[in-house]
Order: structure tokens, then sequence, then C-alpha cells
């Protein structure tokens, strides 16, 4: 009976449709115009402007989103996709947003992580002179 039941969850297993974003400790990598990926560049901009900076607007939504892809064709265990979009902020302006999406990036690394710029807000240049360094 234990080999029937193990047989069957092996079967189920291999048959069964995988869902979007089910394996998120090896190799996962969500889309650039994922929620969650846009929501977490939305909440590193407030907590910049909560914590340092004090701006006092907020990314109200993130639009034209567009992947940019890697040139440099070298081998590596962490999968990335750059990209891009329009921010449009709280106070009605909007300004360029480059964001970075790498796997194997989160706690102990498991899951994925978002590095994310807004050109004209990145007074410290923290990412280098207009987001190069989260640029493909």
């Amino acid at each position: 009976m234990k080999r029937l039941c193990l047989a069957a969850l092996i079967a189920f297993g291999v048959t069964a449709p995988a869902e979007a974003g089910w394996f998120r400790g090896d190799g996962y990598l969500p889309e650039c115009h994922s929620r969650q990926v846009l929501a977490t560049v939305a909440q590193k901009f407030a907590y910049a402007n909560r914590k340092t900076f004090h701006w006092g607007v907020k990314i109200e939504a993130v639009t034209d989103v567009y992947e940019k892809p890697e040139q440099i064709q070298a081998h590596s265990d962490i999968g990335r996709r750059y990209c891009r979009g329009t921010a449009w902020m709280t106070d009605g302006s909007q300004s360029e947003v480059a964001y970075l999406i790498e796997t194997r990036q989160g706690f102990a690394s498991v899951g994925w992580r978002v590095e994310s710029c807004l050109p004209a807000y990145d007074e410290w240049h923290v990412y280098g002179s207009w987001c190069r360094s989260i640029r493909p």
C-alpha cells in the first residue's frame, strides 16, 4: 500500500502543472511587470523617502514597463532581469525607473530581490551616474 501511495504521489507530481512562481528557492525569477515586483519598487522608494530624503512624494504607479536584454552572455548561477519603466509620482510628475531583479539573492540565497533606482531622485549616486550599475 505504501508503494502504491508513493507511486501515486510521484505520478501526480510529475504530471501536475506548475503554478507561476511556485519554485522560488532555485531559479524562479518574476516578470518585470509582476505586481509583487512593482510593489517592492514602490516600497523601497517610500522607505528611502521616509527615512532619509524626505522628498514628500511616493510612487503611485509604474507604467510602460519593459525588459532590457542582458548584453553580456557570461554564465552565472544568478538569474537577472533588467527592467525599466515610467514611475508616476503622487505629485503628478513622472520619472524614469530602472530596476534589477535577481534570483538567489534573498535570505540565505533563497528567493529573489529587487534593486531599483530613479535617476532624478538618486542624489547620492548610490547606483552610479544615472543608475548605471543596475542597467544592462
